[in-house]
């Protein structure tokens, strides 16, 4: 019984848990169970649980009778197996405040084992098929969770009857036992009905409470960061199904780091179409937006050979004639848009080079943009770093998920013939960036888009003043083919979702709220 009882806790989670401590924090990630994944379950259990009982061998049971004459007789049942086991009868449900109840009734079992009868010295032994008609069980689980926020569980009430048993009897002196057939059936029923709670009570310990421990509650993903998936309240109950409230929290490798912003509230909607449904709030993917950004796993350094790379990826060996772009040949255009259109256009003359005259980070090349640099740094090259001015957070709208970063950059010069570097200008760069979120049958991971430009704002200058529109046409190029990509790359990476082991999601269906994503899906 101990797979059946693992895949009912599995997909309930902590149905009827004791109340928590902790349950006036609101959950960073809520797993809500439906009808249709308890009837999953008990489908599934249905199946494995037949397997199961038939696979266990039962208690020996030992009796005695008085055979007239002869007087009182001692019997033994030994090596009993359960041959068929059919459940009729078999529900799932779940009772606010109490836990999980599985009802097995009116079920059909058949033994077989051997016998044995004693009387002074003499000894007798045989075969017997016993057939149990009218079994019923029924038990209650109450699921709570340890110092650690694990989940823990015990039995918190079994009955069990049997309706009828019946036993046919082979071997030796044989029709001596079946003389006392009924108070021999009658025994079998009373321990019968006595063992069973028992060894539910075993199977619980044994099988059951190994098995919560393996759900996960902290997951490492990988050197710099861990989730924290803790329960943090009970599970609310109702007719449609349960909610199960989760931490949902990245940490890094000092645990007792706290973040500054709160947790959202998450208001799912009435969804119950599918088996089970997850509700990821907008603070889980910031508290991992947190670990890395305090770890500085977010900081770029651009250095010669990343261009080179990039312009062997997207550079034209043929150059191409550069005709005057379009938006130059409008009348009574802005100042403003006139200089970014050109800049824009001068970068991609610039970018459409030979590839034997290459781009180079470099104080010669960059002199295109600003004329007055290679003169201060003659034949140097340059170092570009790129840094969030605080952890990027993402924004959960109905429909769409964006962020707005702002980004530290900061150009050096490598001084020839030494390890030192001249601070040449940092700029502020401000962005709007969208961001997609998928999810597949057992991770979420995401991927960013640019919503708008870089837009550059100079902060310190040590070369005098250079054009930053020119610049930011020459950034954009740089986040487009080398930034963006390094992020997505970890992006991709993604974070588990908090499954029990060989489960998988399919008839996947994401749907973006405020402030939180919610993913549904049905198992297997």
């Amino acid at each position: 019984m101990a797979r059946p009882y693992c895949v009912v806790v599995a997909l309930l989670l902590l149905a009827g848990v004791s109340r928590l401590g902790e349950g006036a924090s609101n959950p960073g990630f809520v797993a809500r169970i439906t009808r249709e994944g308890l009837e999953y379950a008990r489908q599934y259990g249905k199946a494995a649980l037949e397997k199961e009982l038939s696979t266990i061998n039962l208690p020996d049971l030992s009796g005695s009778f008085h055979a007239g004459l002869i007087g009182s007789v001692s019997y033994e049942f030994r090596s009993l197996r359960i041959r068929d086991f059919q459940l009729r009868n078999f529900n799932l449900s779940l009772r606010p405040e109490q836990g999980i109840m599985a009802s097995l009734s009116d079920n059909y079992m058949s033994v077989s084992g051997n016998w044995m009868v004693k009387k002074a010295f003499i000894t007798l032994h045989g075969s017997f098929d016993l057939s149990a008609d009218g079994v019923s069980i029924s038990v209650s689980v109450k699921l709570g969770k340890d110092q650690s926020g694990r989940p823990t569980a015990s039995v918190t009430h079994c009955s069990n009857s049997v309706g009828h048993f019946s036993i046919d009897i082979s071997g030796s002196l044989s029709w001596l036992l079946n003389l006392f057939h009924e108070s021999i059936e009658n025994n079998f029923k009373s321990i019968s009905e006595q063992k069973i709670c028992e060894m539910v009570v075993e199977l619980t310990t044994s099988h059951l409470k190994p098995y919560l421990r393996t759900l996960p509650v902290t997951l490492k993903i990988d050197q710099v960061a861990f989730v924290d998936y803790r329960l943090v309240g009970a599970p609310q109950v109702t007719s449609q199904g349960m909610d199960v409230p989760f931490k949902g929290k990245f940490f890094g490798l000092s645990r007792h780091d706290r973040v500054s912003f709160d947790i959202p509230p998450i208001r799912m909607p009435q969804e119950h179409d599918l088996m089970i449904y997850f509700a990821v709030s907008e603070y889980v993917f910031n508290t991992a937006s947190w670990v890395y950004h305090q770890a500085g796993h977010m900081n770029f350094t651009i250095r010669n050979e990343h261009i080179q790379n990039l312009m062997r990826f997207v550079g034209n060996p043929s150059a191409k004639a550069w005709r005057k772009p379009s938006c130059l040949t409008s009348k009574d255009i802005p100042f403003t848009t006139m200089i970014s259109c050109f800049s824009s256009s001068f970068l991609l003359r610039l970018l459409q080079r030979p590839l034997d005259s290459p781009v180079h980070l470099h104080t010669t090349s960059l002199g295109a943009v600003i004329p007055q640099l290679p003169r201060l740094y003659p034949n140097m090259e340059l170092e570009l770093e790129v840094s969030p001015e605080s952890a990027p957070f993402l924004t959960f709208t109905p429909g769409n998920v964006t962020l707005v970063p702002v980004i530290n950059i900061q150009a050096f010069a490598l001084l020839p013939d030494s390890s030192d570097r001249k601070l040449l200008f940092q700029l502020r760069a401000g962005t709007n960036i969208s961001a997609t979120i998928s999810v597949s049958s057992n991770r979420i991971w995401g991927s960013l888009t640019p919503g708008s430009k870089l837009k550059l704002e100079l902060i310190q200058s040590n070369i005098n003043f250079f054009n930053v529109q020119l610049m930011e046409s020459v950034l954009n190029y740089y986040a487009t083919y080398l930034i963006y990509p390094s992020l997505n790359a970890k992006l991709a990476e993604g974070f588990p979702l908090p499954l029990p082991r060989n489960t998988f999601l399919n008839d996947l269906q994401l749907q973006i709220h405020k402030n939180f994503l919610l993913v549904g899906a049905n198992m297997e």
